[in-house]
C-alpha cells in the first residue's frame, strides 16, 4: 500500500465530495491554483497514482490545475473513513416516518387528560393510559393526583400478583 499522510488522505475526501456521515461520492475534483497551500500534497498524490492531474478549463485562471482520484486512491479515501456510528433512538425516531410521537415511539405509555362533557362528569377531568385511570375530578391537578395513586395501587397490584 502506497504512504499516504492523514492530510494527503483528507485532500482525496474533499476531491470526491465524502466524509464520516457522507459516504457517497458526489464528485471528483480539486480545482488548485498555482500558489494553493495543498500543490506538494497534490502533486505527491499524482506521482503516487492516486490522483491524475489536468490542465483546468478556460474560464479558471491561468495556472490553474484539477486533480482527479484515481480508482486506488478511492479505495484508500473509502477505507480511512471511521466506522459508522450506531444511530441514537431518536435519529431512528426522525427516520421512522411513523406518524407517531417520540414517546410513543419509545413505547412509552403517555396518559391523556379527559374533559367531561355529559352530567355527571361535565367540567371535570380525568387522566387515563392503559396501565391506569384515575378519578373524575374539578381540576386537572386533582386529576393528575388521583392518576398517580391508581398507577401505584396497579403497581402493588401487580407486585403482589
Amino acid at each position: 500500500m502506497i504512504e499516504t499522510t492523514k492530510y494527503q488522505i483528507e485532500l482525496m475526501q474533499h476531491a470526491l465530495g465524502i466524509n464520516e456521515n457522507r459516504r457517497e461520492p458526489y464528485r471528483n475534483y480539486f480545482l488548485a491554483s498555482g500558489g494553493h497551500n495543498a500543490n506538494a500534497d497534490l502533486e505527491s498524490l499524482h506521482t503516487a497514482g492516486l490522483m491524475t492531474s489536468f490542465a483546468a478549463p478556460s474560464f479558471c485562471a491561468e495556472g490553474d490545475v484539477v486533480y482527479h482520484v484515481t480508482d486506488a486512491g478511492r479505495a484508500i479515501a473509502f477505507a480511512s473513513l471511521p466506522a459508522p456510528k450506531t444511530p441514537t433512538r431518536y435519529e431512528e425516531y426522525l427516520h421512522a416516518d411513523c406518524g407517531y410521537s417520540f414517546a410513543e415511539f419509545l413505547g412509552i405509555d403517555v396518559p391523556e387528560i379527559e374533559y367531561g362533557s355529559w352530567y355527571p362528569n361535565r367540567g371535570k377531568f380525568r387522566m387515563v393510559s392503559r396501565r391506569a385511570t384515575g378519578e373524575w375530578c374539578d381540576t386537572q391537578k386533582e386529576a393528575k393526583s388521583s392518576y398517580k395513586e391508581a398507577l401505584k395501587a396497579n403497581k402493588t397490584l401487580r407486585e403482589t400478583v
